[in-house]
């Protein structure tokens, strides 16, 4: 059965590949997803390290998890893309990545409070998900979903992230700030600094400024970056 995906959804998702790649978002490992609107499916990276991912290697999935479409194999890891769909109408896109400074939130199991202003587009904090290892199965992946709740985004203990957005450049964007955020809290902690975290309400204001524009803006230049057409 041939794909129902547009073109263009699977043009986006491999372009997703290349700038998350170029960050080091991902590496050899990690999984972009989108919702397929109408036809209750998602369009998924399949097994391999997302810089190599061709178009034929893109496979579609009922939301029950079985495969229609593409020459790939499901990452281990679907059930959780899965199970975040079923829960959150909301979301119509998810990244999963391992970007090192995140994954030292991930290592300690902390969450991650926002104190740079980027980060306030994942909210107030970033919530951890406290048990280590892949997200391989049905149950511990409504386990994930429980712990993500509304949030923009979610650590996994030992295990990364993952962030969610309303379009693959949105939780493209939210992937890459947290990813900074990270970085220069850590630095600024590393220096003998004491991060101002944002409270709840400071973080909504500040998301609320830009909230269209900023992730937008932000993905136009994370794409030149990455295609190297940045003048």
């Amino acid at each position: 059965m041939g794909f129902v995906s547009s073109k263009e959804q699977r043009e986006e998702i491999l372009l997703a590949c290349r700038v998350l790649t170029h960050f080091h978002i991902v590496e050899g490992f990690g999984h972009v997803s989108i919702r397929i609107a109408k036809n209750k499916r998602i369009l998924m990276t399949p097994r391999s390290a997302l810089g190599l991912v061709s178009e034929g290697e893109l496979i579609e999935l009922e939301l029950d998890g079985r495969q229609t479409t593409g020459d790939g194999r499901p990452a281990l890891e679907t059930a959780m893309h899965l199970a975040i769909y079923r829960r959150r109408p909301d979301v119509n896109a998810i990244v999963r990545g391992h970007p090192r400074h995140v994954a030292a939130y991930a290592c300690a199991g902390e969450p991650l409070k926002i104190a740079h202003g980027f980060g306030t587009n994942l909210g107030a904090v970033v919530p951890i998900f406290p048990q280590p290892g892949l997200v391989a199965s049905a149950e511990m992946a409504d386990a994930v979903a429980d712990a993500l709740g509304t949030s923009e985004a979610i650590i996994l203990q030992s295990n990364g992230m993952l962030a969610v957005g309303n379009s693959v450049p949105h939780a493209c964007v939210r992937g890459l700030f947290m990813e900074e955020t990270a970085t220069v809290q850590l630095l600024a902690s590393a220096a003998g600094l004491t991060p101002r975290f944002y409270a709840p309400a400071e973080a909504a204001r500040r998301h609320g400024e830009d909230h269209g524009h900023e992730p937008l803006r932000a993905w136009d230049y994370y794409v030149a970056m990455a295609e190297g057409t940045l003048m």
